[in-house]
């Protein structure tokens, strides 16, 4: 029953938060003689190593914190269309949750994950180098561990410069953590220097890769594994449900319940030799040995039928570390001891509102409620937020319920997450709170306190306050609340082209939502000092209410490029003026908390060269892209198309059927349809494919094209990397726009990915680019004629391109799709 329980809890809501077992609770007072600290150091979310952070959290009860250098904003996405931050966002609730389950603590830099890199140099650079050691510097001088251990070495075997950039981080954090020269000002912001005892590398194996290893029998060995009886589950098992998490990238891992090796080489410091903490004291001796002492019998009298009974002997236990010199091991074990006491006592404190979102000056009604679910004598409560403060005087009676009902007025700034409340740098994110620097989490919008004494001293419990939504299937679901402007607004399109000589005329829809009551005004809607409509509020908006209003532009009206600006609400609503410029973005995904931000909305004109083919697109969607958008931008008529849909005799309709990015790696039915397809495109179709994944993680799901191609892991990451024409007469570079260098401007992350190879004859490359130092590489489009139509390939980012008003991409999109003659 006791493994049925835990695989429960793995499945709850991440917001959820689950009160200790006592069996975990007693193994909790094991942790207690711990005083060890480790840190693992690697560059995304995925990186690292559960099974290690599993068995030092578990099975040693040493504090185990992960440091990712970035949030792995740059990834695909293999859920969702999300890409940059809001993906970002996802990872980091995906990492937060594999957290909970292994039992580590979570920290970032304020690196920006640009996706690929082929060099130490290239990331380091990228990210300021110096800005990213200093946060890793920072969050060693704050956990203090003993042991550091990367999950990559500081060269080309990692096989990703940002793997390889992590690892030589790590080394030069190693050193200059201890360095009282290096990054002097944080020593003011309450961190010492900090020399760890060694820096290992945990040297790796990638499943499925036999050939990729970088493990040896002359490497220091760990055998790991064990079964954990108080949770029911092994190691493996717990490092497999804390790897599953990772689902935006597709990482769902099998179960490993026996036990298996792991391998370390040295990196600094002396190189273990029995146990990896060789010569490190994780006991009290490091504090204070009497200390120990008074730990063990408070173990031995542990009842897990009744974890209460020990908080006597828990209160004085922390008296006694309170008396001794402070230290951060002194505060650590008094901040787990008051932890402790708070879960033996059974106490709750929820804080829910019946809105999800607030805006600003709105009121927001809260529910409080505090509970003592154990027989114990918890006296003086008094409950915080907001500034408003609710008091129990006297004794609680157990098991009550002491519910308290306020309404605030919402006054707290828009709820964003910290790391892009400030504009971005190009590599990096700017966060001007030391504090706040390797922090994962998004700060609540509002949070309550409950403060209470229990044996003569004073405890306090905090939780932030929630959305309680009841749901007729799920039940009880909490989620985060947010606080927002007065309004937010989006448009229906982003990008609005307008082709050079085409008299068109194009109309983005802005729609605006009131958050509060608007009273009778106006609303001018701005770009820059341009005015680009003025909206009559002649009855005021209603909380919640949503308007569109089209604004049109005609090209006549517009300049000749790409003309891009953020739109601006310049709104008068009575007698008060104020201006909105955001819109909210929400993420709404089962396995994470709902996450909302704000963004600027941006307008992009592309007033260009343009010319088009056909008309009529058939869309296969894949993982997740934003594609289609723009080729209604473009003029085209887009269908989605369902499994069902591709039979042969159906396609004939289309001018071009595309697929999205990675649709054979997301879709099961490819063997079934690919005959059909090839008749299609043998009848003179077009068959178009973005990139796919080949590997153990993203296994292409069946055959693509009518000749022998191979989906390589080769790429492209230099984004201004120069275009070479190898075929400068070949159709897809001339028809119906002339491709040329300058259409290759202004690309954002890189070129391709995962480009194609074959030795194929019927196979042509029009287009080649290299990276630094590299070989040419032309796989960014293959084409090869099949009957009377053509099958293509491409890697060519399209699907960054694109939603970024590229103008380029969008030219070069349309000869790819255009039918050949």
């Amino acid at each position: 029953m006791k493994k049925i329980i835990l695989l429960a809890l793995l499945a709850i809501p991440a917001i959820a938060q689950q009160q200790r077992t006592s069996a975990q609770l007693g193994e909790d007072l094991q942790k207690l003689r711990v005083l060890g600290s480790v840190l693992h150091v690697a560059a995304h979310p995925d990186d690292e190593s559960t099974h290690m952070l599993t068995w030092f959290a578990q099975q040693q009860h040493w504090e185990t914190n992960y440091f990712a250098c970035t949030r792995g904003d740059g990834g695909q996405n293999l859920i969702g269309d999300e890409q940059g931050v809001p993906l970002g966002l996802i990872r980091t609730q995906e990492l937060l949750a594999a957290r909970r389950i292994d039992g580590a603590n979570q920290y970032f830099s304020r690196a920006f994950d640009f996706g690929f890199s082929k060099s130490t140099d290239e990331a380091l650079a990228f990210w300021d180098k110096q800005l990213i050691l200093s946060d890793l510097v920072w969050v060693i001088r704050k956990t203090r561990p003993d042991i550091i251990f990367t999950r990559f070495p500081p060269d080309a075997r990692a096989g990703h410069g940002h793997h390889s950039a992590s690892a030589a981080l790590a080394i030069e954090a190693y050193k200059a953590a201890a360095d009282p020269k290096m990054f002097p000002e944080q020593l003011k912001k309450g961190v010492d220097v900090w020399q760890a005892k060694r820096l290992l590398w945990n040297t790796f194996r990638f499943p499925g890769s036999t050939g990729n290893s970088t493990i040896s029998d002359s490497q220091f060995k760990v055998n790991i594994g064990d079964y954990l009886p108080f949770l029911g589950q092994s190691t493996g098992e717990l490092a497999a449900y804390s790897r599953s998490q990772h689902k935006s990238q597709g990482f769902g891992f099998a179960v490993d319940r026996g036990r298996s090796t792991e391998f370390f080489a040295t990196l600094g410091g002396d190189a273990p030799k029995e146990y990896l903490w060789d010569g490190i004291d994780a006991s009290w001796n490091r504090v204070n040995p009497t200390i120990d002492a008074l730990i063990e019998p408070i173990i031995k009298a542990y009842n897990p039928a009744k974890p209460y009974e020990s908080i006597s002997a828990l209160i004085s236990l922390k008296k006694s570390i309170q008396a001794l010199p402070s230290s951060p091991w002194t505060q650590k074990k008094i901040n787990e001891i008051n932890a402790w006491i708070v879960n033996a006592a059974g106490i709750y404190l929820g804080a829910t509102t019946s809105q999800g979102i607030v805006a600003v000056g709105e009121k927001l009604p809260i529910k409080t409620e505090f509970i003592v679910r154990a027989p114990i004598r918890v006296e003086n409560v008094k409950i915080s937020f907001a500034g408003i403060d609710s008091t129990i005087k006297g004794t609680l009676e157990p098991y009550k319920k002491y519910p308290f009902n306020r309404s605030i007025t919402a006054s707290a700034p828009i709820t964003q997450p910290y790391w892009i409340q400030e504009a971005k740098a190009t590599g990096h994110f700017n966060v001007s709170d030391q504090q706040k620097i390797g922090q994962a989490k998004v700060d609540p919008a509002y949070t309550a306190k409950a403060t209470f004494m229990i044996g003569g001293e004073e405890f306090s419990l905090e939780k932030p306050v929630q959305e309680l939504i009841i749901d007729p299937v799920k039940g009880e679901i909490l989620q985060p609340i947010a606080v927002t402007p007065k309004t937010v607004f989006s448009l229906s399109s982003n990008v609005v082209l307008l082709p050079k000589g085409s008299k068109a005329t194009k109309t983005t829809n802005l729609s605006i939502t009131a958050l509060a009551a608007l009273k009778p005004g106006k609303i001018e809607v701005k770009s820059g000092a341009s005015v680009l409509a003025n909206i009559a509020l002649k009855d005021g908006m209603k909380a919640g209410e949503k308007h569109e209003w089209p604004i049109s532009f005609t090209e006549a009206s517009v300049p000749l490029g790409k003309l891009s600006s953020n739109i601006q609400l310049h709104i008068t609503s009575g007698t008060d003026k104020w201006v909105d410029s955001l819109n909210l973005q929400t993420i709404e995904y089962p396995h994470i908390p709902t996450q909302r931000y704000f963004t600027p909305v941006n307008l992009s004109l592309l007033h260009i060269d343009f010319a088009k083919k056909g008309n009529r697109v058939g869309y296969i969607k894949g993982a997740g892209d934003k594609v289609p958008e723009a080729l209604k931008q473009m003029g085209y008529e887009v269908d989605f198309l369902a499994e069902k849909d591709l039979t042969a005799a159906n396609l004939q309709k289309y001018d071009v059927v595309l697929t999205g990015v990675r649709a054979y790696n997301t879709n099961d039915y490819w063997e079934n349809a690919f005959p059909e397809i090839m008749k299609y495109i043998e009848n003179g179709g077009n068959y178009v494919v973005q990139y796919n994944t080949a590997s153990f993680l993203g296994p292409m799901k069946s055959s693509m094209s009518p000749y022998p191609l191979l989906v390589s892991r080769n790429r492209i990451t230099k984004e201004e990397a120069k275009p070479e024409f190898l075929l400068p007469t070949h159709p897809l570079l001339n028809s119906p726009n002339k491709i040329s260098e300058t259409d290759f401007t202004d690309w954002i992350q890189e070129r391709s990915i995962y480009t194609a190879e074959t030795s194929d004859p019927h196979f042509e490359f029009p287009l080649g680019f290299s990276d630094p130092g590299e070989s040419q590489n032309k796989g960014n489009i293959a084409v090869t004629k099949y009957g009377k139509g053509q099958f293509i390939y491409t890697g060519l980012v399209f699907f960054r391109e694109l939603p970024a008003g590229v103008p380029g991409a969008y030219r070069l999109l349309a000869n790819i799709l255009a039918k050949p003659q």
